[in-house]
């Protein structure tokens, strides 16, 4: 298929013109915008990989490894709605024309929704384990996320069995979908409780001790989120026709994929590299610092870091955290031992 569909364009354009609209025709920009950022979320999806891969590293696990992973994969979803929605690529004669498919659920519910949400588990987690010396497991912590992800599915849920004129239709004459006001108003007030919520939870731990700035990364977090959140509700609300404007629609697609990116890049950088290419140094440098901040009670570190050998053991034992994160080094390192736990 020749993209972009020079008579599919020119008839758009004709029809907004009768309505009174200006349409600026899908062109090279817009296939220019799907080819950059499908490189980008290329790369980062080989580093998810690795993040996968790499995930009983104890720097790397203390990221929260596998929340991260799941909130990327969430924006992979957010992404592809986003171009869907965003009117980047021709709908007509594709599955695409499923408006309720791809600007409800991919881009809502399985994007924005659950991308954020994890965002603020991953405060959540830092919170109960830093501030209130709880551990970030069993039934007083899953249930209060169990009960808000049910929520956010119910939402997604009651908009697709009302029908498509009350949610997300597909409008052929613009080949684009238009959202409801009332789904709008619904996506927007559900993201800004949670953004509100993981500023809250930030705020709350700005005075814990903490080795691995933790804190700083998530008020970067929270910044990030609200950028995206801010320019979002302005062209959203402001200019509700927004997919009919080049430049709108364009800035509006690289403001949310760029801060995906940004917050991915800065949380995992760091151990993601160490562990590729510094491996055995900075597990020793990651302890030291460690233990020389007194964090040994939140990490529970048994062992004086000086005594480890550099290589690093094949057999980490580990689980992601809100779980206990263990270290188990009996098989590499003589007579020594460390262990990490969320707990």
């Amino acid at each position: 298929m020749v993209f972009p569909n020079v008579e599919l364009e020119n008839s758009r354009v004709l029809v907004a013109e009768k309505m009174g609209l200006k349409l600026d025709p899908r062109n090279k920009s817009d296939l220019a915008v799907v080819v950059l950022v499908s490189t980008i979320y290329s790369i980062d999806l080989i580093s998810a990989v690795f993040v996968v891969l790499f995930r009983k590293y104890p720097p790397l696990r203390s990221k929260c490894p596998l929340t991260m992973v799941a909130m990327f994969i969430a924006s992979i979803f957010w992404l592809i709605g986003d171009l869907q929605t965003n009117g980047h690529v021709t709908l007509q004669g594709s599955t695409l024309t499923d408006c309720r498919v791809w600007s409800l659920w991919s881009q809502v519910v399985l994007g924005v929704f659950c991308s954020t949400t994890l965002l603020a588990v991953r405060s959540y987690i830092f919170y109960r384990v830093f501030t209130q010396n709880l551990p970030a497991k069993g039934l007083q912590f899953l249930l209060p996320l169990i009960i808000y992800f049910s929520c956010l599915f119910i939402i997604g849920i009651v908009f697709t069995a009302v029908g498509p004129s009350r949610s997300a239709e597909y409008v052929p004459a613009l080949d684009l979908c238009s959202l409801t006001h009332a789904l709008k108003v619904t996506t927007f007030v559900v993201l800004w409780i949670t953004d509100v919520f993981t500023c809250l939870i930030t705020w709350k731990t700005r005075s814990i001790k903490s080795s691995f700035r933790e804190v700083w990364e998530m008020c970067v977090t929270c910044l990030i989120v609200f950028i995206a959140l801010i320019t979002n509700t302005i062209i959203r609300f402001k200019h509700p026709l927004y997919p009919l404007n080049r430049h709108f629609r364009i800035a509006l697609t690289l403001v949310d994929a760029a801060c995906i990116n940004v917050l991915w890049w800065w949380i995992m950088t760091k151990p993601l590299y160490c562990r590729i290419f510094r491996r055995s140094e900075y597990l020793q440098e990651w302890t030291d610092k460690l233990c020389k901040d007194g964090m040994q009670r939140e990490y529970q570190v048994a062992a004086n870091p000086s005594d480890y050998q550099k290589q690093e053991t094949e057999s980490l034992q580990v689980s992601e955290p809100p779980y206990n994160l263990h270290y188990d080094a009996d098989a590499q390192y003589s007579s020594s031992r460390m262990s990490f736990r969320y707990s």
